[in-house]
């Protein structure tokens, strides 16, 4: 048997509970582009909110427990997996905070 020196199963339940986050962020985030577009009706703001949707659906699409859903394996590596999704939290925190105000 081989012995690991991280938990796959606690890495995974991490991922999936900061790709959960994120997709909250995320429709925050299109909800605020939205409220902005019905105001001001600016072509930037449209773009925003695109761009937040597609956020939103990669994040949708990536969520471990949709993949797990679909028949599709996750791959996890290792504990280095779960960054990108911590770092998009931070980056998604920025977004809202900046877009809030």
């Amino acid at each position: 048997m081989q012995l690991l020196m991280y938990d796959l199963v606690f890495i995974m339940n991490v991922k999936t509970v900061i790709t959960a986050a994120n997709v909250v962020l995320l429709v925050l985030l299109l909800a605020i582009y939205v409220r902005s577009y019905h105001r001001i009706k600016s072509k930037f703001t449209l773009g925003l909110m695109v761009f937040a949707s597609f956020l939103l659906l990669q994040a949708v699409i990536l969520t471990p427990c949709i993949s797990a859903a679909c028949g599709r394996q996750m791959c996890v590596v290792g504990p280095l997996d779960v960054i990108p999704e911590i770092l998009e939290f931070m980056a998604l925190l920025v977004l809202v905070y900046l877009s809030s105000e």
